[in-house]
């Protein structure tokens, strides 16, 4: 493949690259911006925050590579063998339960007409009270 060929095929890969990865490339760039930053303003901590800084980060990744599960490797992948039973469901009242107490003590219905006012709350003539 002659080296003009190459060039034009390059050139054309990359110009693909950018216009259909620009966001991802827009990502990627910001990750390492803020790399940058983060190793310029760790160079400047002093060396014990350095070191609190690395052990955190240390135990992180530590944890990370476990799984994040307490005690590693320790883990028992089997259930326990006599799991305490689940406590039983109470019964539910039945229908006919309900209707007996319904028929037991009949409910007393109110009027829906209108009722008179006393005079408990306004002043005098708009109060509904009847005056003599």
């Amino acid at each position: 493949m002659p080296a003009r060929t190459r060039i034009i095929l390059l050139s054309v890969i990359a110009l693909a690259t950018i216009v259909f990865l620009q966001p991802f490339l827009t990502f990627i760039g910001g990750l390492v911006v803020l790399a940058v930053a983060g190793t310029f303003i760790y160079r400047d901590l002093p060396q014990d925050t350095q070191d609190m800084i690395e052990d955190y980060l240390g135990n992180w990744l530590q944890k990370a590579r476990d799984g994040f599960w307490p005690g590693g490797g320790d883990r028992d992948p089997e259930p326990d063998p006599d799991p305490e039973p689940a406590p039983a469901p109470k019964p539910a009242a039945s229908r006919e339960a309900s209707q007996e107490k319904a028929s037991a003590k009949p409910r007393t219905r109110r009027s829906r007409s209108p009722r008179s006012r006393t005079n408990g709350g306004g002043s005098g003539k708009g109060s509904g009270a009847k005056e003599d």
